[in-house]
């Protein structure tokens, strides 16, 4: 039986599946970087292997707070001393890397030892590892996660710098810019995370996380509320408190009147969201 085939086995027993997740530090570490590896053999064909993988990488890295170890850089340099945007779980700072200029989104600083401060790092590496397994040109590429030692230690998410902005500022300094054309980008982003196996929610899609590149095409950014679907035949529970349904504004009805922690998210509530996005584009 295949490595990815023996995952798949221990993952349909509840209990194996349970003692799967609970794992930490080295043993942790060691189910991750193999299950990244899995996933990035281009020569592999994992089949039906693929959804629960990667649903079991992304949540034992949310448990754990670990990457697998390809994801992680060392070296790195911040440009900017104050932040030039912000998000709902870390700061965008300015940053070079290869010699070429990378945004970097920085965990905000909070006590050590806190159940805030280990909420926070299981948010970002949880992003992190679901952002890297995504890919199209409609969405924002990742590059690496950055372990900052000074000042403090923090973990940083890299991606391309986009000196055009969002849609929103793209679109207030050049008025003349086709708002369909760059609605249309955003629709084939949302296709791709949608059409991912397992089909990934972005859950908070709105013309602030849609980024202008260079090329003036628009690309989907901000995974930080991302859920897996829940399409495969082994199930891994991914809930989301009352305070990761979105932002307000772009929010779904069902989600602004639902009163219960566990939420599920769907596909549909995306689209909602894109409605909106193209209401505020307009």
């Amino acid at each position: 039986m295949s490595i990815a085939a023996r995952i798949y086995s221990l993952l349909g027993d509840c209990e194996r599946r349970r003692l799967f997740m609970e794992q930490k530090d080295r043993r942790a570490q060691s189910l991750l970087n193999l299950m990244q590896e899995l996933l990035d053999d281009a020569s592999l064909d994992l089949g039906e292997f693929r959804s629960p993988i990667t649903t079991a990488l992304v949540q034992l890295s949310r448990n754990s707070a670990l990457c697998p170890e390809r994801l992680i850089i060392k070296d790195m340099a911040i440009k900017t001393s104050l932040p030039v945007a912000y998000g709902r779980y870390g700061d965008i700072y300015q940053g070079e890397f290869g010699g070429r200029l990378v945004a970097v989104k920085m965990m905000r600083g909070c006590a050590y030892d806190t159940d805030e401060a280990a909420r926070l790092v299981k948010a970002f590496t949880k992003e992190a590892v679901q952002w890297a397994q995504l890919s199209s040109p409609f969405l924002l590429p990742f590059y690496d996660v950055y372990a900052m030692t000074t000042p403090a230690d923090r973990l940083c998410l890299i991606s391309p710098w986009m000196k055009n902005g969002n849609l929103m500022q793209y679109v207030n300094k050049a008025p003349q810019a086709d708002r369909v054309y760059l609605l249309s980008d955003i629709a084939w982003g949302l296709n791709c995370l949608h059409s991912f196996d397992p089909p990934v929610i972005h859950g908070d899609l709105k013309g602030p996380n849609s980024l202008i590149t260079d090329d003036h095409r628009a690309c989907v950014a901000d995974f930080g509320l991302c859920i897996l679907a829940q399409n495969s035949a082994i199930q891994i529970t991914m809930t989301n408190s009352s305070n990761d349904r979105g932002t307000f504004y772009w929010m779904a009805p069902e989600l602004i009147n639902d009163e219960e922690e566990c939420v599920c998210k769907n596909c549909a509530m995306d689209v909602y969201a894109f409605g909106c996005v193209c209401y505020e584009a307009g």
